[in-house]
Parts: C-alpha cells; sequence; structure tokens
C-alpha cells in the first residue's frame, strides 16, 4: 500500500512539471563538481577544451568530464530542468539556490591527515 502511495505521487508530480524533491544538493569531488574550481585559487580545473565538448553548451564548464556529471542525470531523472549550479558560480544566487547548488570541489579528498590513517 505505501508503495503505491509512493508511485502515485511520483507520477503526479511529474505530470505537473515539478521535480520530485525540493532541492538537490551535492558534495564530492571532481567526480561531481561542476565548475566550483574555476573561481578557487587551484591548478586543479577543467575549464578549458577538451572538457565540456559534448556537454549541452559545448563549452567548457569546469565539469571534469566532455558531457554530463552523473548528478546531471540525477537532476533529470528527478524532474529538474536545469543543473544544480556551482556554488562559487554566478548563478548561484538568489532563488537559483531554492532548488539546491554544487558544492564539490576537485581534488577535495586530498588531505595528508587522510593518508596517514
Amino acid at each position: 500500500c505505501y508503495l503505491g502511495s509512493f508511485l502515485l505521487v511520483q507520477v503526479f508530480s511529474m505530470a505537473n512539471g515539478d521535480p520530485l524533491v525540493s532541492a538537490l544538493c551535492i558534495f564530492g569531488d571532481s567526480v561531481v563538481d561542476s565548475g566550483n574550481n574555476n573561481r578557487l585559487n587551484t591548478v586543479i580545473k577543467a575549464n578549458f577544451p577538451p572538457y565540456g565538448r559534448d556537454f549541452v553548451t559545448h563549452r567548457p564548464t569546469g565539469r571534469f568530464s566532455n558531457g554530463k556529471l552523473a548528478t546531471d542525470f540525477t537532476a533529470e531523472f528527478l524532474g529538474f530542468t536545469s543543473y544544480p549550479p556551482a556554488y562559487l558560480s554566478q548563478e548561484a544566487r538568489g532563488k537559483n539556490l531554492l532548488t539546491g547548488a554544487n558544492f564539490a570541489s576537485a581534488a577535495s579528498g586530498y588531505y595528508d591527515r587522510t593518508a596517514q590513517l
């Protein structure tokens, strides 16, 4: 019975054009970084070709991919009409933050004390 209600909510939500969840917040490293490193003082960047050549804009965005990230596909699956903006980008302002943001940063896992553990 509960599963049936859940499926009904999904179908109803998608039929109205609303995402299945209200916001999508992403944390991680280069696997899901959508451009935060573009605005950080680091040599770890992906804002130059060939990155982005297969993305919607066909230009580098800071994603460490030539196309969409797994989180971009997740946002589409959940019913969002856009991808969560990189938190440090100009798009992550005002009402755009109400549907979430991407806080991921490439090389964020590199911390000497972690390796020592």
